[in-house]
């Protein structure tokens, strides 16, 4: 069973190595069971008391129009409310996790979080209740050196920036964002950081890989020495166009072990990459997180995963990269070899 597939990094050894005691500064002893877990549980088939990492989805909206992004289909437009969440059920999810000693919590899953007007004042809420690692997910384009350093106070322990490409490939991607500006913002967040003394939040820039495969060296060079980590991967099918998908053989989904995610209305998705809430397992408006993680859904999807019928079986597992074959492609990057596994039948055209 592969953990965490799909993503690579660029950064060297010792910079991953750095990046990574970043996130666990604090509270190492924690971060060192939370990854123990994170990886041994789906393995050993296991399912905790209670998830150690949750997904609470601030806004389904998003302000920018990116050509790869399931948000712009038609099936996303259809199927998905934009909403933000509400802050008393945010907090009602919180205090649960609270209760329940949750690791971490992601505040974002479709959308893009900063366009909820009380991020803030949420990711001090959820430090303050005492989780471990609040992290997000930002396209970068609403984020501000000012809204940033107020993110600092509250305690954000993790910023990933999703950024495609260099100069005019990162403009026609990330509509309607300028280059200039948003590599600018990326610098003063790095000053905020040195003039505050502060390791965190570190900051991970992700890339899909077409939008760099052409001069990856030029990529790692312009952010290497302003993040904690450069990281790219695989152009995934999040349009749902392609047809003729091959499949590892006797795949079993770690996800289901590891994570519970909540859209911005509350309802409770299989997995994080059931982006289009074909799978509903249940919601929180009405339940309990504890009651949701041991219930009838979840529980009959593990085991049709242990039986290695998830693609056969189960909507959202058919369209899932998780399942699919990979091939590896080499490149370099400071003379370092770089091997990406990218997904066998996929076109690497942004936009199909």
């Amino acid at each position: 069973m592969k953990i965490n597939k799909g993503q690579f990094t660029l950064s060297t050894p010792l910079q991953w190595l750095k990046f990574n005691l970043g996130r666990g500064r604090g509270h190492f002893v924690r971060y060192l069971t939370n990854r123990f877990r994170w990886h041994i549980y789906p393995r050993l088939g296991r399912v905790s008391r209670f998830p150690d990492h949750v997904d609470i989805e601030l806004s389904s909206a998003c302000d920018m129009v990116c050509p790869m992004c399931y948000t712009v289909s038609d099936d996303f437009k259809k199927m998905v409310t934009h909403k933000n969440i509400d802050p008393d059920l945010f907090r009602k999810i919180v205090d649960e996790c609270a209760h329940y000693g949750t690791y971490s919590i992601r505040l974002s899953f479709r959308g893009e979080p900063f366009l909820h007007r009380k991020i803030v004042e949420l990711t001090r809420y959820a430090k303050e209740k005492g989780i471990k690692e609040v992290s997000t997910l930002t396209n970068g384009l609403r984020l501000n050196p000012t809204q940033f350093e107020e993110m600092l106070d509250a305690g954000l322990d993790w910023l990933t920036i999703s950024f495609d490409g260099v100069g005019e490939t990162y403009e026609k991607i990330r509509r309607p964002a300028k280059f200039d500006e948003a590599v600018e913002k990326i610098r003063t967040y790095k000053a905020i950081k040195e003039r505050r003394g502060s390791a965190k939040p570190v900051i991970k820039v992700q890339t899909v890989w077409p939008a760099i495969k052409d001069d990856p060296q030029a990529f790692y060079d312009l952010f290497e020495p302003i993040v904690d980590q450069v990281s790219t991967n695989p152009l995934m099918d999040y349009l749902h166009l392609d047809t003729d998908i091959e499949y590892e053989e006797g795949f079993s989904c770690p996800v289901l072990y590891q994570r519970l995610v909540i859209g911005s209305d509350g309802k409770v998705l299989l997995c994080i990459n059931d982006e289009l809430g074909r799978h509903i397992v249940g919601d929180v408006n009405t339940q309990s997180l504890y009651e949701i993680w041991h219930g009838e859904r979840l529980t009959e999807a593990r085991a049709i995963h242990r039986q290695r019928r998830g693609v056969e079986l189960l909507t959202p597992c058919k369209a899932c990269h998780l399942p699919r074959k990979t091939e590896v492609r080499r490149f370099e990057v400071d003379g370092r070899v770089i091997q990406l596994e990218a997904y066998t039948k996929r076109t690497e055209v942004i936009g199909q």
